[in-house]
């Protein structure tokens, strides 16, 4: 799977375990616009920042390296091609 497929897997992922019913109620946690979520999880902005993604990992009540400490960001499940 591509970078991008697993972040959108992940934030789907933790919208669940979090109880967050939608890209809105997201976007009022990490305090970024919607569009900048809804562009992230429908696959528009390929490669979020690192900007976004620090705010998202917020809106979570996580770091950077917990959103990421995943197996879906295992070397060998990403493919870029």
């Amino acid at each position: 799977m591509t970078l991008s497929k697993a972040i959108i897997n992940r934030i789907n992922n933790l919208m669940k375990i979090k109880n967050i019913e939608n890209p809105h109620q997201l976007a009022l946690k990490c305090g970024l616009d919607e569009s900048v979520i809804r562009s992230v999880l429908n696959g528009r902005t390929i490669h979020p920042s690192i900007h976004t993604m620090f705010f998202i990992a917020f809106g979570f009540n996580m770091t950077l390296s917990e959103f990421y400490n995943d197996k879906l960001f295992d070397i060998d499940n990403i493919d870029e091609n």
